[in-house]
């Protein structure tokens, strides 16, 4: 019993490389900094994300503020907040918007990691020029995000 409780926290600290996670490596919450000064863009939205829940969602200005969770808590994680070229005709019109989650490699460890993300979100903006309004839709997001260019 000892032994089989030893191999599994050197296979644990060994998969987590050097972030130090106490436990068995599973339920632990990890809150992370917030990631600010992310650009969004439009285009075409990767095939493949890795898992992610948006808990929260919300517009300041022309920045779009987004809580994540997604499990891991070993590897590198990167965002991107794309949205479509296309927009609805209605008043205001409509974007899609989809947050793209990668990781460069596979990140086997099953913490929860929350963290923050902040996107300048000018770029989708319906007109550049103050006041233009638009509505975002955001997947994975229950709800419409208005928008008014600053």
């Amino acid at each position: 019993m000892k032994t089989l409780f030893i191999s599994l926290s050197i296979l644990l600290f060994a998969g987590c490389g050097t972030k130090k996670i106490s436990g068995d490596g599973t339920g632990q919450t990890i809150e992370m900094k917030a990631a600010k000064n992310l650009k969004a863009t439009t285009g075409k939205v990767p095939v493949s994300t890795s898992p992610v829940t948006i808990t929260s969602a919300r517009i300041e200005g022309n920045t779009m503020i987004i809580g994540v969770s997604y499990p891991g808590g070993c590897g590198e994680h990167d965002f991107s907040l794309i949205g479509s070229e296309s927009i609805a005709k209605s008043l205001p019109p409509i974007r899609s918007v989809n947050l793209v989650h990668t990781t460069e490699t596979p990140d086997n460890c099953k913490a929860m990691i929350m963290k923050t993300l902040e996107f300048d979100i000018s770029d989708l903006a319906y007109k550049q020029e103050k006041g233009s309004e638009i509505i975002l839709t955001l997947d994975g997001w229950d709800g419409k995000l208005g928008y008014i260019y600053e």
